[in-house]
């Protein structure tokens, strides 16, 4: 977790514990500060801290109103079977393990969060509303395991929609308490249970929350392009085959969020910088990474680790200090919509925390 998520959870934690209570001007005595309230106040402070843009973001207030949003792009999500998915193998010295295996696997997360056994991926081709296909639209279903007691499942459910051709891309999140719709294998943790589909607009919203305010963007991390990839993520394989659950994309790939139009879109390019031969990348989620022990010069490029060493210190360079340190360096936000990948410069209007320069360990 960075900066930003921090602020904001910390803050809303605070806000929780200490104002739970507003006075009443008719009797002058203590009532419950209703969840509209909390969500007022804590938007409010946001913004003082310089945490939150105050012209808010453009998503509808449901995950059902989204789903109509994000269709004419993208069909409608898939309904999410997880007994159907993929379940990402986990390895200790190549061994298949099971559990809370914190960070001492082959693949951790690198999320900073515990790595347990039972996640899953699933890949979809997109589908319009009478079930005619979408070539051009994958969706990826990601199952996420926190469980650490195995009575209480704990974890989330995630779908991303995208659009090859446009790059426009959905965002769909469970909160966090996903029982009753999710189960887990007594031994080995896996994710079990049919999520509501769209057909159940109650249900759906109770299951999906939409992006708001008062929590990061999801290009935070979603930052170089739609799919965040590493040997956790690439560890499953679509069944029979060597090809991964997740597409990999490269520099070319279009890329924005339906709803995001506010986000920070950007990332650092610098001129013939070998890291950013085949793909853009998201700063953001590198010190992520490398935050919870990743080590690049150890992994990339896979063919010859550490050969690029020298085109990572100038991307690390760029980072800690801004791109005017390093000739040749710049933001970039990506093509979208037909429109090519563009330089912005100090005027961009949609800067945020998370991108701005910060010191950062190799």
């Amino acid at each position: 977790m960075n900066l930003v998520a921090r602020h904001v959870g910390m803050i809303s934690t605070l806000i929780a514990i200490l104002l739970p209570f507003v006075p009443t001007r008719a009797t002058g005595q203590s009532r419950p500060m209703t969840e509209a309230e909390k969500k007022a106040f804590v938007e409010k402070l946001l913004i003082q801290k310089g945490l939150l843009d105050p012209r808010g973001w453009n998503f509808p207030k449901t995950a059902f109103e989204y789903a109509k949003l994000v269709e004419p792009d993208l069909g409608v999500p898939p309904k999410i079977d997880l007994s159907q998915s993929v379940e990402i193998p986990l390895y200790v010295k190549g061994v298949r393990s099971y559990g809370n295996l914190h960070q001492n696997c082959d693949n951790p997360s690198m999320l900073g969060k515990d790595t347990v056994s039972g996640s899953t991926l699933q890949q979809y081709e997109g589908r319009t509303a009478t079930g005619m296909p979408l070539p051009d639209v994958v969706w990826i279903s990601f199952s996420r395991n926190s469980t650490r007691d195995p009575e209480t499942v704990l974890g989330s459910v995630q779908m991303i929609g995208y659009n090859k051709k446009t790059g426009a891309t959905a965002f769909f999140e469970s909160c966090d308490q996903i029982q009753p719709w999710v189960t887990l294998d007594q031994k080995t943790l896996r994710m079990r249970g049919v999520m509501p589909w769209i057909d159940d607009p109650d249900g759906f919203n109770r299951a999906y929350r939409v992006p708001e305010p008062t929590r990061p963007q999801c290009v935070q991390c979603h930052q170089a392009d739609p799919f965040i990839t590493n040997s956790f993520i690439n560890a499953a394989k679509i069944p029979g085959t060597t090809k991964n659950v997740v597409p990999i994309l490269n520099q070319k790939s279009p890329y924005y969020v339906i709803g995001g139009q506010n986000w920070d879109m950007r990332t650092i390019h610098i001129k013939d910088n070998k890291c950013l031969t085949c793909h853009r990348v998201g700063m953001s989620t590198m010190a992520m990474f490398m935050e919870n022990g990743w080590k690049p010069n150890s992994h990339m490029p896979p063919q010859n680790p550490g050969s690029m060493a020298k085109d990572l210190d100038q991307l690390l360079e760029a980072w800690n200090k801004g791109p005017a340190s390093v000739p040749g360096a710049s933001w970039i936000i990506p093509p979208a919509q037909g429109k090519p990948s563009q330089t912005v410069g100090e005027d961009y209007p949609n800067k945020a925390l998370f991108n701005r320069p910060k010191p950062s360990g190799k």
